[in-house]
């Protein structure tokens, strides 16, 4: 990630790294929220859970991801706009667009084995547009002073009843990040994720888990500031313990209460 950007001020720097910051955090709570949604059509008597994960899926991106990409195809200014802003604008509106087209070829899927087909090309979507806008889009805006970050992008989707991690009971403990080691639990390396967005990115993750279920958390150093802010953000939600406690690899069962 280049962290290296010249915003025309710093409140536009700090809204940049917020933006870069909560655009972690989504793409951490789309894999768990697919990997629900590919765990719970995995298993043949699981249909209604399916079509619960697939709803819940299609609800965080028409509620949280499709205003996030909609608020910065329409971020660049049509008046006066470089041809970089212009293209940019180009590509942000091309994303858009992809999210609500995969969003709705999603929601009207009946069958398990297609839900998961078009969970994963919403899935594919959503992460190219996170890439591109943590990369490109977000760093162009914040340094455009006829934009203001902040005032930008549309608040966070307040949490209710039915989200993950409130009410649903799905087949499995999903998270999309890789292979099983304990039983229920699917992993996620922290090895492989950019330092800048780690923990943003598994606080999504997290978030995204139904209740009873959790992921396996593995890092190569003990993870304390990272359990910290978990509980200064979310005090007693995520039951925490070691399943391997170094000295080169920890693994952290993380279970949602």
């Amino acid at each position: 990630m280049n962290n290296l950007v010249l915003a025309s001020s710093s409140a536009e720097a700090a809204s940049l790294e917020a933006a870069r910051t909560r655009l972690a955090e989504v793409a951490g709570t789309l894999g768990t929220l697919n990997g629900n949604l590919v765990a719970a059509a995995g298993n043949a008597s699981a249909a209604e859970l399916a079509q619960s994960d697939q709803g819940a899926l299609v609800d965080f991106v028409e509620k949280e991801l499709i205003p996030l990409s909609g608020a910065l195809a329409g971020a660049f200014p049509e008046h006066g706009a470089s041809t970089e802003s212009r293209v940019l604008a180009k590509v942000a509106t091309g994303h858009n667009e992809r999210i609500v087209s995969a969003a709705k070829a999603l929601e009207v899927q009946e069958a398990p084995v297609k839900m998961v087909n078009a969970g994963g090309r919403l899935l594919e979507a959503a992460t190219a547009f996170i890439a591109e806008a943590t990369e490109l889009i977000l760093p162009a805006l914040a340094q455009n002073t006829a934009v203001s970050l902040a005032d930008l992008l549309p608040k966070p989707a307040p949490a209710e009843a039915g989200a993950p991690g409130e009410t649903q009971t799905p087949a499995s403990g999903g998270c999309a990040c890789g292979g099983h080691d304990e039983p229920g639990l699917a992993e996620l390396d922290t090895r492989v994720i950019p330092h800048a967005i780690r923990h943003a990115t598994i606080f999504g993750a997290l978030e995204g888990l139904n209740t009873g279920k959790g992921i396996l958390l593995v890092a190569n150093h003990n993870p304390l500031p990272l359990l910290a802010q978990l509980e200064q953000r979310s005090p007693g939600k995520f039951e925490v313990s070691y399943v391997e406690d170094g000295p080169e690899l920890w693994k952290l069962s993380m279970v949602r209460n």
